[in-house]
């Protein structure tokens, strides 16, 4: 929610506040007065994972979030987002949407990689080269299917 000057207030979705770099929806008499979400069902899987330096305090080289929700075994719902790998916070819409309907296995997250390769467009900058990012991202992509099934068998897909 954006709150103006004037008193009026809007709400808008994340995914529309980021225009472009240091660039947001937002006039320069507003400010960003709450940040809002659904709370997790009960079942839903989330995870974040960041590069950085430092542990804290620190802009990351790449993070990123993962939420799925599952039936069955299989995957109905997924939101990933990415950060660092673009000129602003990405909603992995592209992989997300690849990653319904499937079951979460090696095959899943090498696919959702691929998608997720074309979906980002990383720059080199003094946190790493476009090439490094690309790496990282693919790492933290597994870090989250590992956190969410530790069973998963994963070393198929290295030199990948």
């Amino acid at each position: 929610t954006l709150l103006s000057a004037a008193g009026a207030s809007r709400t808008l979705p994340l995914a529309e506040l980021y225009l472009g770099y240091k660039k947001l929806a937002k006039t320069a008499d507003e400010q960003v007065t709450a940040i809002s979400f659904p709370a997790p069902q009960a079942g839903d899987l989330f995870n974040f994972e960041k590069v950085s330096k430092r542990t804290h305090l620190d802009i990351a080289s790449v993070n990123t979030a993962a939420w799925l929700r599952l039936e069955n075994g299989v995957i109905a719902a997924a939101r990933l987002s990415a950060g660092g790998v673009g000129p602003v916070p990405l909603l992995l819409a592209r992989t997300s949407e690849y990653l319904v309907g499937r079951e979460l296995s090696a095959e899943t997250v090498a696919g959702a990689n691929e998608v997720m390769q074309e979906e980002i467009s990383p720059i080199g900058d003094v946190r790493g080269t476009a090439t490094y990012k690309r790496l990282l991202l693919r790492q933290l992509l597994w870090a989250h299917f590992l956190r969410f099934a530790p069973n998963l068998e994963l070393s198929s897909l290295i030199g990948q």
